[in-house]
């Protein structure tokens, strides 16, 4: 898909990784899942993320995912391939690998080691082929707390998404902070938030976007609070907002293990996390299909 032909609002969603009974890469069933969300008003797909188990998975694996996603795809939603690598080489290497198999935009986590976002960024942006998604995920799966460090100033955020190659940046769950990193973003760059709950916030602060787990439950109603929100429709947005909120906490806070079960009730191949990681117990199971009933998806 040409990038530079979409339209905001953009609504991308990190998409799971179902496994076999064997703990293998079921390829059919992301096959299965693709074609499903193919007939939704998502925007695109994000593989390799912690929703998608990606520190469970090889490098051959993950190229592989990208490789299938694009084939089923054929260039009718954007494919985003992410990376979270310390190492320069490492990053480039592995973004043309990526790129070669089907990947439209590059998402890169900002570095935990603070000193070295900026070498890190000043050294990967010129090489790397395609566009730059830049996200800040400082510490990826601990979706339920409350507050995590930031990964480097505003002024730095806002100084690397300044590059040509950077398409634009995820923000990160802590809103203050966010609300001045949006001050230094370019107005041409896209500026996305980063879940369902921060949906309506966080187009209050900026955000012309999303990226964000629950797309992959409800694309329409995501999309819709976006839109309405960003057209002034704000009675409206926060009337869908707040329908969705308990079914984003429950899912997200499950991890992808709650997102896989949510899936299985909405018809798609969800499954089990890859091992050891557990599944859900009953009481959390009970949770996700309560708040999914109640927001009216199942």
């Amino acid at each position: 898909m040409q990038i530079k032909n979409l339209k905001d609002p953009i609504l991308v969603a990190p998409s799971p990784t179902p496994f076999n009974k064997d703990d293998s890469v079921n390829y059919s069933a992301i096959e299965k899942n693709v074609s499903k969300w193919l007939e939704t008003p998502l925007t695109g797909f994000v593989l390799g993320s912690e929703n998608g188990e990606e520190s469970f998975l090889s490098q051959e694996e993950k190229i592989k995912i990208v490789s299938t996603v694009s084939q089923v795809n054929s260039g009718e939603k954007i494919v985003i391939g992410g990376l979270d690598n310390p190492s320069t080489i490492e990053t480039i290497k592995e973004s043309e690998k990526l790129v070669k198999s089907g990947t439209d935009l590059i998402r890169i986590r900002i570095p935990r080691n603070r000193d070295s976002v900026m070498p890190y960024f000043e050294s990967v942006l010129d090489k790397i082929p395609v566009p730059v998604l830049v996200i800040h995920q400082m510490a990826p799966g601990n979706f339920d707390k409350f507050s995590t460090e930031t990964g480097a100033s505003s002024e730095d955020i806002g100084e690397i998404c300044s590059h040509p190659n950077v398409f634009g940046y995820i923000s990160s769950s802590l809103i203050r902070f966010e609300a001045k990193v949006k001050q230094h973003i370019p107005a041409e760059k896209k500026f996305w938030t980063c879940n369902g709950i921060l949906t309506l916030p966080g187009v209050a602060i900026g955000a012309n976007g999303a990226c964000m787990m629950f797309g992959n439950i409800a694309p329409k109603i995501s999309l819709d609070i976006l839109s309405l929100a960003m057209n002034n429709q704000l009675d409206q947005a926060y009337e869908l907002h707040s329908s969705i909120i308990d079914a984003d906490w429950n899912v997200l806070s499950s991890g992808a293990a709650g997102l896989k079960y949510a899936l299985d009730l909405l018809g798609f191949e969800g499954g089990l996390p890859r091992s050891p990681m557990l599944e859900l117990n009953e009481k959390k199971k009970r949770l996700i299909s309560e708040s999914l009933t109640k927001s009216g998806l199942i």
